[in-house]
């Protein structure tokens, strides 16, 4: 594939996942970023303050997996080394976002978060597992350092960051946006104020393993 067309390819679906992320309401205006693997060694992400679900050719930069370098394009989001070590702790993952949807990004401010949300079958098969790490300042080493350990269980496919938001990967940007609906739908039930029942470990189990993208 000539590099022209892998670009195009790359950036026309970057401009789709940016489009559903506001379609599905995980991020509004330039609240989140989103980035898709352009080749082994090069990531396209969306530009510092640009709309995640407006994006354009000049609003989206190339950036280096091997030093975070910016290759092309305006200056990448100020979460550019988060995405970038999320690409080099799973080599498979193909799209990555961070997101801030109005339930999941509530329950990262809660006091007594809760760290199973098991209530339906789609989280344990689409979300499988996930993480919560302390508040650090957006764009700082420390929060890339954090959600990257957390990534580190292969199971973990996203990840909460308290008082911020999400980081969510996946094999394509149509894994993560579903991924990213149903955790916030069961977000959405934890804050319901209702003594909720979680489906039971062993048969959770059996679920992570029949739905695998990463």
């Amino acid at each position: 594939m000539h590099e022209s067309t892998s670009f195009e390819a790359a950036s026309d679906a970057l401009i789709q996942f940016g489009q559903a992320v506001l379609q599905e309401r995980l991020a509004t205006s330039t609240c989140g970023n989103v980035s898709v693997r352009l080749d082994a060694n090069r990531f396209v992400m969306s530009a510092s303050g640009a709309e995640v679900g407006a994006l354009a050719l000049d609003t989206l930069s190339i950036v280096s997996l091997l030093d975070g370098a910016r290759l092309a394009g305006p200056r990448p989001s100020i979460e550019a080394e988060l995405h970038r070590r999320a690409y080099l702790a799973r080599p498979h993952v193909g799209a990555v976002l961070h997101s801030q949807s109005p339930a999941a990004t509530l329950l990262a401010c809660e006091v007594d978060a809760p760290d199973n949300l098991d209530f339906i079958p789609e989280i344990p098969m689409y979300v499988r597992k996930f993480a919560q790490v302390p508040y650090a300042a957006p764009g700082s080493l420390e929060l890339a350092e954090a959600v990257t350990a957390a990534f580190a269980d292969p199971e973990v496919t996203l990840v909460q960051m308290r008082n911020h938001g999400q980081v969510l990967l996946g094999a394509t940007w149509q894994h993560v946006v579903r991924r990213g609906v149903f955790f916030e739908r069961a977000c959405w039930m934890a804050l319901q104020g209702r003594p909720l029942a979680v489906i039971p470990e062993d048969a959770a189990a059996v679920l992570r393993r029949r739905a695998r993208d990463v």
